[in-house]
């Protein structure tokens, strides 16, 4: 089931399609929840020390991986731990740094709304937009966002992004 997100309805930014049901359109997010669901053998989620880059290799530049960290009492924060070349290409360098640090507040409390869905569910979505960084809006993006962790304790997000122009 796809939605719009609730976000700022006076937002000039377009609209984020949330889709639990998973209907992927590209190659690489496809190839990505495909490898995801692969490695769960059996638990709700598989481990971030379950990956190989060997064997995401058909997709690999479209890999991104996004570490939770805890903030004080319920909040929590997220760091690009690893930035491939095509989420480079769409939104500049992230890598190692926290979001309020490299994007305005508004688009900051975007993304970790974005973020947060995956991890308090505990389960893979898919997630459609115009891009709305480095105002590259005539770009759409789709992208995987699937948890990786231990113990059933959601620690990184896996982001597999593809994108495309729709001018």
């Amino acid at each position: 089931m796809a939605f719009a997100a609730g976000l700022d309805a006076q937002s000039e930014l377009s609209p984020i399609t949330v889709d639990w049901d998973l209907a992927f359109l590209q190659a690489p997010t496809r190839l990505g929840l495909a490898y995801w669901q692969s490695l769960r053998n059996g638990h709700q989620f598989p481990s971030r020390r379950a990956l190989s880059p060997q064997a995401m290799r058909n997709f690999l530049g479209h890999v991104n991986l996004v570490d939770i960290v805890p903030g004080a009492g319920d909040s929590f924060d997220y760091i690009i731990s690893l930035q491939g070349e095509h989420a480079r290409e769409v939104f500049g360098h992230l890598a190692g740094r926290k979001l309020r640090e490299i994007l305005s507040p508004a688009l900051a409390q975007r993304w970790r709304k974005s973020l947060d869905l995956p991890r308090t569910a505990a389960a893979p979505l898919r997630l459609f937009i115009r891009a709305g960084t480095a105002g590259k809006n005539w770009l759409a993006c789709e992208a995987l966002l699937a948890p990786l962790g231990d113990d059933g304790h959601v620690q990184t997000l896996f982001w597999v992004l593809s994108s495309w122009n729709v001018k």
